[in-house]
């Protein structure tokens, strides 16, 4: 069987510059990757993960954490195309991915646990921020290598993560509908407690402020949704437009506001560019944030930590956004 040591030897290369060159380190020229993979392919070389891991006490896998606060999970596009753009950077870096879920913050731990002393999984990506994380702090007192999905509350600059300016996001989406004549407008929303949520309301308000228009806040849950939405149509009955923090939730709101006051014109516009916007009747205006950029950029940052050789400074990675305007 060919070994690395022997694609190292033909290639005139160290083993260990030789198994970064397999694995497309961005540490190993362009050249010498595409002279070692090329001596590889000739010598029918197959990469023997396992056993590099046994060597290594490590794994070539990377955890995919989602929030326990999941009720749109299964139903949210966001988080397929979130893991599409990770699937599409580790894979050609011969990295492969494990999903941790759980119903509760303990639960979810406790995966992570198993994942870190049984798996030996070293590398993890959250597909969420949220204030006070127990998970990214487990993840730090153990030492893994991280890379967060969304602007952390706290300490930005030594955490790695990706996220769009949502504060600008929300603030152009807001004067989108204020150039179209609207001039008070409302802001729903489901939790104060996701900072992607109060960084799009943040631009929302500015918008308002510079513009000289009015905007009332919409917090929404399942349990009260349409009385919650009935009686802020009542206490605001001059609201023609309300921008929602996602497309969903955009979705959800102009059905309910059909079935308690048809008679009611408001113009809904949403974030995701998703089905949810496209499908909508009228349709609904929307933001791309380009998911599946957000989760290759994460992945990105994992294989930067992996391959980096000193302690260097944490990084963060702008994905920008852009309003689609539905006919």
């Amino acid at each position: 069987m060919v070994t690395i040591r022997d694609v190292a030897k033909y290639a005139g290369v160290s083993a260990s510059t030789a198994s970064r060159a397999i694995r497309n380190s961005s540490l190993i020229s362009p050249e010498t990757r595409k002279k070692v993979q090329l001596v590889a392919k000739k010598m029918n070389y197959v990469p023997n993960f396992n056993a590099h891991n046994l060597a290594t006490n490590a794994n070539n896998t990377v955890g995919v954490v989602f929030p326990v606060d999941k009720d749109d999970l299964y139903q949210n596009p966001f988080y397929t195309e979130l893991i599409e753009g990770i699937n599409q950077e580790l894979t050609p870096k011969h990295f492969f991915m494990t999903v941790a879920l759980g119903g509760t913050i303990k639960e979810l731990k406790q995966t992570i646990k198993i994942m870190i002393e049984n798996s030996k999984i070293e590398q993890f990506i959250l597909l969420y921020s949220i204030e006070n994380d127990p998970i990214l702090k487990y993840l730090q007192q153990r030492k893994a290598k991280y890379a967060v999905i969304g602007k952390p509350y706290t300490n930005a600059n030594s955490i790695p993560y990706v996220d769009n300016d949502n504060v600008n996001a929300g603030l152009d989406a807001t004067e989108y509908l204020i150039n179209k004549g609207h001039r008070q407008l409302g802001y729903a929303f489901t939790s104060r407690y996701r900072l992607v949520q109060t960084d799009r309301m943040l631009g929302f308000h500015e918008a308002i402020r510079r513009n000289d228009s009015y905007g009332y806040d919409l917090e929404l849950c399942s349990e009260r949704f349409g009385t919650a939405i009935k009686e802020y149509l009542q206490r605001y009955p001059d609201i023609s437009a309300i921008l929602a923090s996602d497309d969903i939730l955009a979705f959800q709101v102009q059905k309910a506001v059909q079935r308690i006051v048809p008679e009611r014109q408001i113009e809904l516009m949403g974030f995701n560019d998703s089905l949810f916007a496209k499908f909508a009747e009228p349709k609904i205006s929307t933001v791309q944030i380009y998911p599946k950029r957000l989760g290759k950029a994460a992945a990105q940052l994992i294989i930067q930590q992996l391959e980096q050789e000193s302690n260097e400074p944490f990084e963060k990675m702008i994905v920008p956004y852009k309003i689609i305007e539905q006919n």
